[in-house]
């Protein structure tokens, strides 16, 4: 799973932990504010100020507002609608649009879906060049004139989706429309087999708007020395070499998230990976031509047979039945040579002279005998030539078949022990006072 946003500041470790804090805060949130304790002041309400200890004088209101976050705040989720654009790219992208939709009105906004993608909505205002937040705000009146929306979008959610399994990156940007800045811009690399990644990213989306509005407080003195501890006593210039390198790696995944594996020094043999490998139940059929086929050997076969795709059975019984109706040609052939003989002979007998007319007639019909026994045996035995090439061609034609299913097996079989051991690895972060890094672990 790889994620990154565009406004990350901080260490990486530092990121870890906020992260780590903000799932627990997430996961578990708490039922209800802590009571004071018995002879300790209770804590002041939301809008008041903390009453001095006696002899303590009162902080300065000056105080206090230096530590005020400054720059505008965004619209509140009651003050507007947020648009929804369509995301580009793939189209599974719909359910990364459908899952941001949920998230938002989770917590109380209303959102409105925008039946256009940036793209187009670009090409509507006329904007020229790259997409930049002037062009967003142009798309945004443009919307709430051409809607009237009552109340006006306040926020344009948009994007692009891309899979991570064809090398490709996804996109989501929020834009705060009623004071024409940038929320966030999120970059996110989805794989087929990543089931956080599609829960989490709708979920920081949500976040950052939510930040946008009541921006964190800054970071207190006890909270720098925790930060401190967990970065080891590093200098800024080793947090810039770390934040650097931890930009670098998600650069490097984003352009190349998948790679092919090296499966060049494992061997395969057939005969003796059969029984590791083998089905014991039937095939699986294919739904359409688009579903892999279903390369398990069959264990009832044996390694000889147990290979064979359906295709290679259907060559077999092709081959056999053109060598059987060969065979059975040559049979009637030679059944009909006897007959054939026994005319000639027949012929050679009467000893008839063809020049004679009174002979004419037997003659003429003992020889047409022997030319219609003669060409019932030649054309038994033309048919057995022709089934016998035919059973020679579809016989290369099944061993063809053989080669490529024991060739795709063969690769298959490779890939599953190259699976294997990335399945019996096992990776986890490691966050320490003095060192931060990651573990691994093996299984054999």
């Amino acid at each position: 799973m790889t994620f990154s946003s565009t406004k990350s500041s901080r260490s990486p470790a530092t990121i870890a932990l906020c992260a780590a804090l903000c799932s627990g805060l997430a996961l578990g949130p708490v039922p209800a504010i802590a009571q004071p304790a018995e002879g300790e002041a209770a804590a002041p309400a939301e809008g008041e100020a903390a009453a001095p200890a006696e002899g303590e004088a009162a902080a300065p209101a000056e105080g206090a507002e230096a530590a005020a976050p400054a720059g505008p705040r965004g619209p509140a989720a009651a003050d507007g609608v947020v648009g929804l654009m369509r995301f580009g790219g793939d189209p599974a992208g719909a359910d990364l649009r459908a899952a941001i939709q949920a998230g938002f009105e989770n917590e109380s906004f209303t959102v409105k879906g925008v039946a256009l993608d940036i793209e187009t909505a670009a090409k509507k205002v006329k904007c020229r060049g790259e997409i930049d937040d002037a062009c967003v705000g142009k798309i945004g009146q443009w919307l709430n004139k051409k809607g009237k929306t009552n109340p006006p979008y306040t926020y344009l959610v948009y994007g692009t989706y891309g899979s991570g399994d064809e090398g490709k990156v996804t996109r989501v940007v929020v834009h705060d429309l009623t004071n024409n800045v940038r929320v966030q811009e999120l970059y996110a690399t989805y794989s087929s087999d990543d089931y956080i990644l599609p829960l989490m990213l709708p979920k920081e989306v949500v976040a950052q708007v939510k930040q946008h509005i009541e921006p964190l407080p800054p970071v207190s003195e006890d909270e720098q020395k925790i930060i401190d501890e967990i970065d080891g006593g590093l200098t800024p210039e080793d947090l810039a070499a770390q934040k650097a390198a931890m930009l670098q790696a998600e650069a490097d995944i984003a352009s190349r998230p998948t790679g092919p594996i090296d499966t060049s020094n494992i061997t395969v043999d057939l005969k003796k990976d059969h029984a590791t490998y083998c089905r014991k139940e039937k095939r699986k059929k294919r739904k359409s031509k688009e579903d892999p086929k279903d390369l398990r050997p069959s264990c009832k076969l044996g390694p000889t047979f147990g290979y064979w795709q359906p295709r290679a059975w259907v060559a077999l019984g092709l081959t056999v039945g053109a060598f059987a109706t060969g065979g059975i040609l040559y049979a009637a052939g030679l059944a009909k040579r006897g007959a054939y003989k026994t005319a000639v002979n027949d012929l050679d007998a009467a000893g008839l002279d063809p020049a004679i007319p009174a002979n004419s007639e037997a003659y003429t019909n003992l020889a047409s005998d022997v030319a219609a026994k003669g060409g019932e045996m030649r054309r038994m035995l033309i048919g057995g030539d022709i089934a016998l090439a035919t059973g020679v061609v579809l016989g290369g034609v099944l061993a063809v078949i053989i080669y490529q299913d024991r060739t795709e097996a063969k690769a298959w079989i490779k890939e599953e022990k190259a699976l294997a051991g990335i399945r019996n690895l096992r990776v986890g972060p490691m966050i320490g006072k003095q060192f931060q890094g990651a573990s691994l672990n093996f299984h054999f």
